[in-house]
């Protein structure tokens, strides 16, 4: 009690002086004329494009055929009514909970990401979204769903998607570019999926909880590996520049930079989803629950992750309440005297020109340079394989002729897909940061907002992780990325701010 009376005297005191009256006399004009310029003005218009592509020839053709495939499984899901009525399985797995899309869905997501990285196998990711892709369309077809087209994904998604098979035609290993380019396609079905089908927000929230427990279990399993112990491996850490660190847990994926990604992309979702409990006392207890992840980051050493929860933490809180902001920042210098050593030394490597992890970085990249320079327009196709052939011509140093990927996305978009995959991924992701910034400030639904600023934080954090990382190098991260991307779409949906009317996304 006497701690906050001084804090409150201390705010009042803050409000009432020269220096408060100063800032607020400077900031009130800029801050009007922000929001009323012609770049916000430009930024907030109508998103006439995605009109245009609903009406041109490309979208028509997709929603005829969309519309024709869904009549003709109606017509044979009609027919079918009948005579499997009255069948004991039919009528079990109707009434079943465990049988239901939205469970299967979500028990998905949660078994995809908690299965260990020795029992995984990306064929049942394949598997899996084909099999949820291929239900929801027939649901679709019978009525129990809305019938989205894949226009809804919008044009840039499409680019991209071109841009894969494209790709193929300048590979020089076709087999390994064909084994990538299953992986994309599974992104992209569950992207469709999760955007289809999250629309409405009770389902989302319900998925918002299956993401926060499987954030919890793996965090819950990378404490248990910190207890139990992991190796300190020589190829994740530079060991003469990071003496007294220990091993970095990876949980129940392949690597620690991967689990960090994880995080990264799904904490501000999860933390989204705990700030929407009824109750001050389950918001309480589920916002403590977020320190498990938090703490299993930290666990990584991941710099690139600190960094970039940073950033979605930053981009979160401002949407939350930008008075906050200062407050973090005071609060983040006042905990360093209480960090670990081991955290210390990991972050003072960051500014260090001799830790071999940067330096080795940038090796890669000066080589990818020079790649880019012969191959940027076309590309070279998909496949750490079709990389590894062509790279070490380009090599700069022998150390690095290794290597199977760029090290950052960037650069590996216009090496693995040319400039259409490089522009339509940019344009997807650019869009929709801006699409969500403004559907936030709008969004009349507090859980389709919590939600919003959940994934755009996410992007913006993974955005930064990118620029040191090709985070789909590992599958289950790129499954991840476009799952939170369909979750990003979904929203926009049921708010009706997406790229374009909810009347151009219906097939029927």
């Amino acid at each position: 009690m006497l701690a906050n009376s001084v804090l409150g005297k201390l705010y009042s005191f803050w409000l009432c002086s020269a220096i408060f009256k100063l800032l607020r006399g400077i900031y009130r004009p800029f801050s009007r004329s922000f929001h009323s310029s012609s770049i916000i003005r430009f930024l907030g218009r109508e998103p006439r494009f995605e009109h245009w592509y609903a009406a041109s020839v490309t979208g028509r053709v997709i929603n005829a055929v969309w519309a024709w495939l869904l009549r003709l499984f109606g017509r044979v899901m009609a027919a079918l009514k009948a005579p499997a009525g009255g069948s004991v399985l039919v009528r079990w797995a109707s009434g079943s909970h465990f049988c239901s899309f939205e469970f299967l869905l979500c028990a998905f997501f949660f078994v995809m990401f908690c299965a260990p990285h020795s029992l995984w196998s990306n064929s049942y990711a394949l598997l899996g979204a084909a099999g949820l892709f291929g239900l929801y369309f027939l649901m679709s077809a019978a009525g129990l769903r809305e019938p989205v087209s894949p226009v809804a994904l919008g044009f840039p998604f499409l680019l991209f998607v071109i841009a894969c098979p494209l790709s193929l035609i300048f590979t020089t290993d076709m087999g390994d570019s064909l084994r990538v380019m299953l992986f994309f396609i599974t992104a992209f079905l569950l992207a469709y999926v999760f955007m289809a089908d999250m629309a409405d927000a009770a389902r989302l929230e319900r998925l918002m909880r299956w993401i926060y427990f499987a954030l919890l279990a793996t965090a819950l399993y990378a404490c248990y590996q910190r207890f139990a112990g992991v190796e300190v491996s020589a190829s994740l850490t530079d060991l003469s520049l990071n003496a007294g660190v220990p091993g970095r847990v990876y949980s129940t994926l392949d690597n620690p930079n991967n689990y960090a990604e994880f995080i990264v992309l799904f904490t501000p979702l999860s933390v989204s989803w705990a700030m929407q409990r009824r109750t001050p006392a389950a918001r309480f207890f589920a916002c403590c629950g977020i320190a498990l992840p938090i703490l299993a980051l930290l666990m990584t050493y991941c710099r690139s992750g600190w960094l970039s929860i940073a950033v979605s933490v930053l981009v979160f809180v401002y949407y939350l309440d930008k008075r906050l902001i200062p407050v973090g920042l005071v609060a983040c210098v006042l905990l360093i005297p209480f960090l670990p050593d081991s955290i210390m030394t990991r972050l003072l490597t960051i500014f260090n020109p001799a830790d071999s992890s940067a330096s080795f970085r940038i090796l890669v990249w000066q080589g990818v340079l020079d790649l880019l320079a012969d191959f940027g327009i076309t590309g070279i196709g998909m496949g750490p394989y079709t990389f590894a052939n062509i790279f070490p011509l380009y090599a700069v140093d022998e150390h690095t002729t290794a290597v199977v990927h760029s090290q950052m996305l960037y650069l590996e978009l216009p090496l693995e897909w040319g400039a259409v995959g490089f522009i339509g991924f940019m344009w997807l992701m650019l869009r929709h940061v801006k699409n969500s910034a403004f559907a936030i400030t709008r969004s009349g639904d507090r859980r389709v907002k919590l939600a919003l600023m959940g994934t755009c934080s996410g992007f913006c954090g993974i955005a930064v992780l990118s620029i040191f990382e090709y985070i789909w190098y590992y599958p289950r991260i790129l499954f991840a990325f476009f799952i939170l991307l369909g979750i990003a779409l979904a929203c926009l949906r049921s708010e009706g701010t997406n790229t374009f009317e909810k009347g151009a996304c219906n097939a029927r």
